[in-house]
């Protein structure tokens, strides 16, 4: 359970900046590009992510889950998406912290309508970011693009017993 909603930003932070770095991998001429003609492009992933965190917010202030989508009137370029990655942290993390502890005691409804701790719903802000950030990984592999190393190193950089 999150105790601390300060510290739980900070958390989130990291998890935001870590994407952010991933931004920085993708050349142009791969922001629209997908696997398949029904999954998403990196760009969609990109912008659901952003889309998501103002719905998580949402649940919070108005109880409510509403998503803006994921399409190019969110961002058409690399530019354009980054600052609205960086405009959405920026509303989620000034709405929770303007909401404070309190939320934490609270309880909302799921998308399904089950009600549910709202911490719950605060850990899978970050875990709905990760699991889009590993598609975009396996993605630029795909095109031959090392992704960025999360915390600096391969597995293989790390001393072995």
């Amino acid at each position: 359970m999150i105790h601390d909603i300060e510290e739980y930003v900070k958390y989130l932070d990291g998890i935001h900046k870590r994407t952010m770095q991933y931004m920085k991998a993708i050349p142009d001429e791969l922001l629209e590009w997908k696997p398949s003609e029904d999954k998403f492009s990196i760009g969609d992933l990109l912008r659901h992510i952003a889309s998501a965190r103002l719905m998580f917010l949402g649940i919070f202030e108005h109880g409510s889950w509403t998503y803006t989508g994921h399409d190019t009137s969110n961002g058409a370029s690399l530019e354009e998406i980054s600052n609205y990655l960086e405009s959405c942290q920026t509303q989620l993390t000034e709405g929770l912290l303007k909401i404070g502890n309190d939320v934490l005691s609270k309880k909302v409804l799921t998308l399904h309508g089950h009600e549910v701790s709202a911490w719950r719903i605060l850990m899978s802000i970050p875990e709905h970011e990760i699991h889009h950030r590993g598609q975009i990984s396996a993605y630029l592999q795909m095109n031959n693009i090392e992704p960025p190393q999360i915390f600096g190193l391969k597995i293989e950089q790390v001393k072995t017993l």
